[in-house]
């Protein structure tokens, strides 16, 4: 495995502190591009954290980033909260990623019961739920990985 100590495609990570700051559709881009490059299938260690990225979009709009079009939940705010926690393999960024759902879905809860008429909280939720057993699996495979290392 190579080591890339400040992680690679720097270029890449400077972007997406860019889009990070913008407005909500260079937000959604970030999550979009996050999501889709921090998968756990790839080399572990070849990109940066993108921890603080994503957990600053998801804080700027109190945990529930919009979709534009719907008005739902953005679903590439999941997808990047899960790849990015699966990512690196480790439990600690698992259970980081566990820790930002469960806020995601409180903050999904007050929206539904805000009274703003929320269609697609049922697919949100599922969305949430699918995204949680994800991580819960991850979490699972981590912890038989450092059992037969121990070995």
């Amino acid at each position: 495995m190579k080591n890339y100590p400040n992680g690679g495609f720097p270029e890449l990570f400077e972007l997406l502190e860019d889009y990070a700051g913008g407005p909500e559709d260079r937000q959604a881009m970030a999550l979009k591009v996050i999501g889709g490059a921090y998968l756990p299938e790839m080399e572990a260690g070849c990109m940066r954290d993108a921890k603080q990225i994503v957990e600053g979009i998801l804080e700027q709009h109190g945990y529930f980033v919009p979709h534009g079009k719907s008005g739902g939940l953005h679903p590439q705010s999941v997808y990047a909260v899960m790849n990015v926690a699966r990512y690196s393999g480790k439990e600690e960024d698992i259970r980081w990623g566990a820790s930002r759902l469960f806020r995601i879905m409180e903050a999904l809860g007050k929206k539904a019961k805000s009274g703003e008429g929320y269609l697609k909280y049922a697919a949100d939720a599922t969305l949430l739920s699918t995204g949680l057993v994800q991580l819960s699996s991850a979490a699972q495979a981590s912890r038989a990985r450092f059992i037969s290392s121990t070995n």
